[in-house]
């Protein structure tokens, strides 16, 4: 006896198939250990070999607005930075560079052009007024 799936049950199993294979693969994985510097132009990504001072496109538009303000968490083994567009925004950059985006609302508006990660996991902002923001 076969027993047939009603239509909406059918769409159901196949969007999960399709869907949840793809948010397993776009999961972040933290860069470890690598050889590269990144350059981050506008929401492109190029690595740079320190070396021979040659560059290449990693990543083009990976957001959309521009990332600044970036520094490397040896915690985490991520990239984070200020995200332009949407203002108030942070990023969390993985080695396959998928972005994840957080939302702090505790942010100025007021660009920031220098950042770091502290040891204590913080990250470190700087503004164009001067403000150091932690």
């Amino acid at each position: 006896m076969t027993t047939k799936l009603p239509p909406t049950y059918a769409i159901l199993i196949l969007l999960l198939i399709n869907i949840l294979p793809n948010k397993v693969l776009a999961q972040n994985e933290p860069f470890n250990c690598d050889y590269n510097a990144y350059l981050f132009q506008r929401n492109d990504i190029y690595a740079l070999d320190l070396a021979s001072g040659s560059s290449y496109l990693v990543k083009e538009d990976i957001t959309p607005g521009n990332i600044n303000a970036v520094g490397y968490n040896p915690a985490d083994g991520y990239i984070w930075g200020y995200l332009s567009s949407p203002s108030k925004s942070i990023v969390k950059i993985g080695k396959n560079f998928n972005v994840e985006t957080f939302t702090i609302d505790e942010l100025t508006t007021a660009g920031k052009y220098i950042g770091d990660v502290s040891a204590s996991e913080f990250i470190i902002l700087k503004e164009a007024e001067q403000n150091i923001i932690q």
